[in-house]
């Protein structure tokens, strides 16, 4: 057992059992499948594991906290636990990344994680399942014939679950079902775990129980080539993202054999000071040349797709429990957020959310920002705005819809 444990960085979701709380401690790499579920004490615990503090002092600091002293056998099972399930930062963890890391860059196919649990695995029902979602009483309407003479330049589409926010999908994808196809889509995700460069490339190909979808090599290599860092450098960030995998099902569903671009956008807002624009990092700047560049090098329509949602906020991510006031208030934010992008207005999108140090923590921010700034201010249309309560309302994700001609 290490002298000093440290916690790696978990999913930790409130669960309510028998009129208590208990929390589930996941891995967000998927490294490990093993859930454990802790009491709060035993949560204040291994935030203590921080990799300063022996067990010792773990068992002292806690003391001081709380004024329980618990037994040196406790702590030491609570490791045991978090060491067998891959949740300490340590040689084991180490050595069983960088396994799945190499098993995971001898796959051509990026594989479905979400069959089966967000969607159905049966190809018909995940046919049906999604075009009930356009049918559905706040739905858009099944898709009728073209409207747009050309494919649409940009669509921000939600990637919270499907059952969730399937109607705001739908608002999104009728407009993209109504238009030609493009030669290929580049899906601009959002990297839920942390990087280390903030934009995460993969050759992979995608597969759904819709078929295959063909990620476009030479786009890849004419972006990588103009763009000063590595893009694959945190490829193995793809495995269990499902930012990119969600708006992949749709346009298999509309389209049949379809090719992508898949890209994960990292945050940047902690990096930049107060009223100073995105940029001004040599990482965003130099990414958003290199698309624009390769956008119109390509010389065929190309449709960008920013695959985000809004605002988190409630007890799951530490707030105080929601009022009808509190959602208002998001619903009125959000909103403000969706004009703005729809006016093409990435400078002033961002700002609205740096000013307050982005509260709501809204994760759409990257690949918003770098589609607007790479198409150069491109005009749309706000079609639809969603917010979707957790578990008795404790919290609440938000999610919109903007397509752009």
């Amino acid at each position: 057992m290490d002298e000093r444990p440290k916690l790696r960085a978990v999913d930790l979701t409130p669960v309510p059992m028998d009129g208590q709380v208990r929390f589930a401690l996941r891995d967000p790499l998927g490294i490990s499948e093993r859930v454990l579920l802790l009491t709060t004490p035993a949560v204040l615990v291994a935030s203590l594991l921080d990799g300063t503090r022996t067990l010792r002092e773990v068992q002292v600091d806690f003391f001081r906290q709380t004024g329980t002293l618990l037994m040196s056998e406790q702590i030491e099972e609570l490791v045991r636990q978090l060491d067998e399930s891959l949740l300490l930062d340590n040689e084991r963890f180490r050595q069983a990344l960088d396994a799945a890391v190499r098993a995971f860059r001898q796959m051509p196919v990026r594989p479905a994680v979400l069959a089966g649990s967000v969607y159905p695995d049966d190809p018909q029902q995940l046919r049906a399942f999604l075009d009930n979602f356009f049918v559905a009483p706040d739905g858009p309407g099944r898709p009728g014939g073209q409207r747009y003479e050309r494919p649409l330049r940009l669509v921000i589409a939600p990637h919270i679950d499907l059952r969730r926010g399937g109607v705001t999908y739908a608002w999104a994808y009728k407009e993209v079902a109504e238009a030609p196809a493009p030669s290929l889509f580049v899906i601009l995700g959002i990297a839920h775990q942390p990087t280390q460069r903030l934009f995460v490339a993969t050759c992979k190909d995608f597969a759904t129980p819709l078929g295959v979808a063909r990620t476009d090599t030479a786009f890849l290599r004419d972006l990588q080539d103009r763009y000063p860092f590595d893009l694959f450098a945190d490829e193995f960030a793809h495995r269990q993202e499902h930012s990119v995998e969600l708006q992949v099902v749709w346009l298999q569903h509309l389209f049949g054999e379809v090719r992508i671009v898949p890209i994960l956008c990292a945050g940047f807002e902690h990096l930049l000071a107060p009223d100073q624009s995105p940029m001004a990092l040599d990482e965003v700047r130099a990414f958003v040349a290199a698309l624009r560049a390769t956008l119109t090098a390509w010389g065929a329509p190309v449709t960008l797709i920013a695959s985000v949602d809004l605002s988190h906020w409630g007890q799951r991510f530490g707030d105080q429990p929601l009022t009808p006031a509190t959602l208002h208030w998001l619903a009125a934010e959000d909103r403000r957020f969706l004009q703005r992008v729809a006016d093409g207005d990435a400078d002033g999108a961002f700002a609205l959310l740096h000013a307050e140090r982005n509260l709501r923590r809204v994760d759409a921010y990257p690949a918003v920002y770098v589609a607007l700034r790479a198409l150069e201010a491109p005009r749309g249309t706000v079609r639809h705005y969603g917010q979707s309560l957790e578990g008795h309302g404790e919290s609440v994700v938000t999610f919109g819809a903007v397509t752009v001609p």
